[in-house]
């Protein structure tokens, strides 16, 4: 293993390790205000480190193809969507599931950035297809998403971007689907007294 390699396995686990304790703490926070339970901070700020360590071990069993760190997405909205619908407003949960998605960002980001830092730091070019090409980024693409710059930006923005789409999306379509069958069933039950 030489010095970039190093480099970059050591500052991926430390980057990870800190961000995901660290942001931990503000989505626990954020959940101990939308449960109104405070007592429980040590078991909300466990499952979000879970929730980080879940998104991790995706992104390396995806092998930067995102499959599996965008279908956890689904997971998140119906994890967060179906238990707090009837705590908190919808508003709120959405705006919590948005910080979910982006938490889950955060291994492909780091990836990418770190991945950028260390290229640059070996001597390489961030623009160079050449280069990018040897070291495995295909030739196929066009010329600025062909590049490491291009492709590690390719990376996270759309990651970012499927993440949060799919994460609220699901999050928000659950909670209006309880709400209609909330719905139903009063005007069922108003109906069968008549």
């Amino acid at each position: 293993m030489d010095r970039g390699e190093f480099a970059l396995i050591f500052s991926l686990a430390a980057t990870n390790i800190v961000a995901g304790l660290g942001f931990a703490v503000a989505i626990t926070v954020k959940l101990i205000r939308l449960t109104n339970k405070s007592h429980r901070f040590l078991r909300y700020y466990l499952l979000v480190v879970g929730i980080y360590f879940i998104e991790c071990i995706a992104f390396m069993f995806g092998m930067c193809t995102q499959i599996f760190t965008v279908s956890l997405s689904f997971v998140w909205a119906a994890l967060f969507g179906l238990w707090l619908r009837r705590i908190a407003p919808a508003e709120k949960i959405i705006k919590t599931c948005l910080f979910v998605a982006l938490y889950g960002c955060v291994p492909t980001v780091s990836f990418a950035f770190l991945l950028l830092v260390i290229w640059v730091w070996q001597g390489n070019g961030l623009l160079n297809a050449e280069q990018a090409g040897q070291f495995g980024i295909p030739d196929f693409m066009p010329w600025p998403l062909n590049t490491m710059l291009g492709f590690c930006l390719a990376l996270a923005a759309g990651t970012i971007l499927l993440k949060i789409l799919i994460t609220t999306g699901t999050a928000k379509w659950l909670i209006r689907r309880a709400v209609r069958t909330a719905c139903v069933c009063t005007i069922e039950k108003e109906t069968a007294k008549l």
